[in-house]
């Protein structure tokens, strides 16, 4: 009887130790680390094998439990996606981050963004946008461009705005727009592509120039 008690213990012992290790293996980073590390260069070597791209290191992140490796173009760091595994579940962002060049321009729109606000924060020209096209609907040249920083003074981007007016006679309008690019272009910002949303107490007239979304 004893020992049939004591191989039962035995037996729920080995039990018990098998599940915690199971459990700390998926609690504990440095524990899992290696396995999710050759799973996600597996991911990688079965969808992105050709890219000319440079790794970086494994990174964890206690917020939503998840590991991820990021894969940077080798002339533009900023260019760069990564691949994430959560819950054993690998995804990436290659297309949005990569392909479209989302974080990309999302700094390009800021750094742009920025000089209009502060060019024209004292004027009647308010609620101003700027937006990018994704990378790849731009020439090769002009992704280059934009990687470098080269893109105040060019039509890669379109620029909306807001003005208050006491009318909406188009020659007065036209004024307005010809006024806000002179100033633009005076202080290193230029684009033909643009939409001016003109509000007469609320009789609203919008005006577009360019084409970008041709």
């Amino acid at each position: 009887m004893n020992s049939l008690m004591l191989g039962q213990a035995m037996l729920f012992g080995i039990i018990i130790i098998f599940f915690g290790f199971i459990i700390v293996r998926e609690k504990v980073p440095s524990i899992k680390s290696k396995t999710v590390e050759e799973d996600i260069n597996t991911y990688y070597e079965e969808n992105y094998k050709g890219l000319d791209v440079s790794r970086g290191d494994l990174k964890y992140s206690k917020d939503d439990n998840s590991y991820s490796i990021t894969y940077y173009n080798k002339d533009y760091e900023e260019l760069n996606f990564a691949i994430t595994s959560i819950n054993n579940k690998i995804t990436d962002n290659y297309k949005e981050n990569y392909v479209k060049g989302k974080e990309v321009l999302r700094n390009a729109s800021k750094e742009v963004l920025d000089k209009y606000k502060e060019i024209f924060k004292n004027t009647n020209f308010q609620n101003i946008k700027i937006e990018f096209k994704d990378l790849d609907k731009y020439s090769k040249a002009e992704a280059i461009d934009i990687l470098e920083g080269n893109i105040y003074n060019t039509g890669y981007y379109s620029v909306s705005y807001y003005v208050k007016v006491d009318s909406l006679d188009d020659v007065y309008l036209n004024n307005l727009i010809n006024s806000f690019n002179s100033i633009a272009l005076s202080n290193g910002l230029n684009t033909n592509n643009y939409s001016v949303t003109f509000d007469n107490n609320g009789i609203i007239k919008i005006v577009e120039g360019g084409d970008f979304n041709e």
